[in-house]
């Protein structure tokens, strides 16, 4: 029984420790960050420029996925109300599908 609740904590960890690891790459952040600024700067956003700011930080399918998590954060953060900030993952969805994996 030990052995089960101490493998679940090992694998507990070492999700944390990979995940943590994706949000301290500094360009998956650089990338998260143009993402922001570009949402915030336009009012009508097209996905084919958003995954031309994915290709512009050299990020592929997996990165992108994971940068798509990281930009709603990022605009709470700025003070964009939460519905807002979420409203915006279909649009960061597509535009990871139209970049190469």
């Amino acid at each position: 029984m030990w052995y089960v609740i101490g493998g679940i904590g090992l694998l507990f960890i070492i999700l944390m420790l990979k995940n943590g690891a994706r949000n301290n790459d500094p360009l998956n952040r650089k990338c998260a960050a143009d993402i922001c600024e570009y949402l915030t700067s336009k009012e009508n956003f097209e996905p084919i420029e958003i995954a031309e700011i994915f290709k512009e930080n050299a990020r592929y399918q997996a990165q992108a996925n994971h940068i798509t998590s990281m930009v709603p954060l990022l605009l709470m953060k700025a003070g964009y109300p939460r519905d807002a900030a979420m409203a915006v993952v279909p649009l960061l969805k597509s535009a990871v599908l139209l970049i190469p994996k």
